[in-house]
């Protein structure tokens, strides 16, 4: 992509020369006719050239003070932005529609509302119930992602609720991950009901391997009075344990709100105008202007040169 660093410094040239078409209609007026030889400065065809050559310089100057810069998209490096995976609960307690038009449907929404605003960002998928299932490794494809995220559907895995084996998926996702920070965000609307280890035991695990450099955020979907009911105690342990913080949604508007706070929480080290290298060209438009406007001088001097009579 090209454009231009300060673009209003491109205005300057119209105005420059309207200004300078006005004093040539003033001077014009005002000539008294003093003898045979006024107004020839056409005696030559390089008095012609002359503001010809000397109007694009000044024009190579103002698009100089533009700074036109050449930009070109790439790829972060393995160690910058943010390594994410979206654990996300796919039991069959998320049919229920306490949530518009049910609770699956409504976390799918917020989980594409997230990666959207996160394009920086490395982001996986893992889905699970009694048992995890990695559905996509952390990517900056995020089409793709997205895709995986809209298929999410009850049925094809064992139904249960296994929050420990949900997340120790997860964290394996973001085992080869080179950034320095790392999150897993964790949505259930339940409790464990279906794993062989326990939540807080497996949370204390990923905290031992990574230390610091995972943060879990979880998800406590739907209301305690529910048919199902959500274990936030566990739920707000977990993250407790690995640097993160419970958030309650109660609606599908609180489950958008989520996701607005944690990218507060967790900003990109890449702001959006990071994936772009700009590289400066005004240096050539510069030369070329100075060079141009010497030379139409030079054009100048010479007609008037002729003109008098020196050669």
């Amino acid at each position: 992509m090209t454009g231009f660093h300060f673009w209003p410094a491109l205005l300057g040239f119209p105005l420059l020369l309207l200004a300078y078409a006005m004093t040539r209609v003033r001077k014009e007026k005002s000539v008294v006719f003093t003898g045979p030889f006024t107004g020839i400065e056409g005696g030559s065809a390089s008095s012609g050239i002359a503001p010809f050559v000397i109007w694009c310089g000044v024009l190579s100057l103002f698009i100089a003070l533009a700074r036109p810069q050449y930009g070109y998209e790439r790829l972060p490096d393995a160690t910058e932005g943010l390594d994410i995976v979206i654990a996300l609960d796919v039991s069959t307690s998320m049919l229920a529609e306490d949530f518009r038009p049910n609770r699956l449907a409504a976390a799918k929404a917020a989980a594409l509302e997230f990666i959207a605003g996160r394009p920086n960002d490395r982001i996986g998928l893992t889905l699970y119930a009694a048992e995890p299932l990695v559905i996509c490794p952390p990517t900056f494809d995020h089409e793709t992602l997205c895709r995986f995220v809209e298929r999410a559907a009850i049925g094809h895995l064992q139904d249960g609720t296994a929050i420990g084996a949900g997340l120790a998926a997860a964290a394996r996702g973001l085992g080869g991950s080179a950034t320095s920070r790392r999150v897993i965000v964790l949505l259930s609307d339940g409790m464990e009901t279906a794993g062989r280890v326990d939540p807080i035991t497996v949370a204390n695990a990923v905290h031992t391997l990574h230390g610091d450099s995972i943060a879990v955020y979880t998800v406590a979907i739907g209301t305690e009075q529910d048919a199902y009911g959500v274990d936030r105690e566990t739920l707000a342990s977990i993250a407790a344990i690995n640097n993160g913080r419970l958030f309650d949604a109660y609606s599908s508007t609180d489950l958008s709100e989520v996701c607005n706070s944690i990218d507060s929480l967790e900003a990109s080290t890449l702001p959006p105008e990071g994936l772009f290298i700009y590289i400066d060209r005004y240096l050539g438009w510069f030369w070329a202007g100075l060079i141009l406007l010497l030379f139409g001088m030079f054009l100048k001097w010479r007609a008037l040169k002729t003109i008098g009579g020196g050669e």
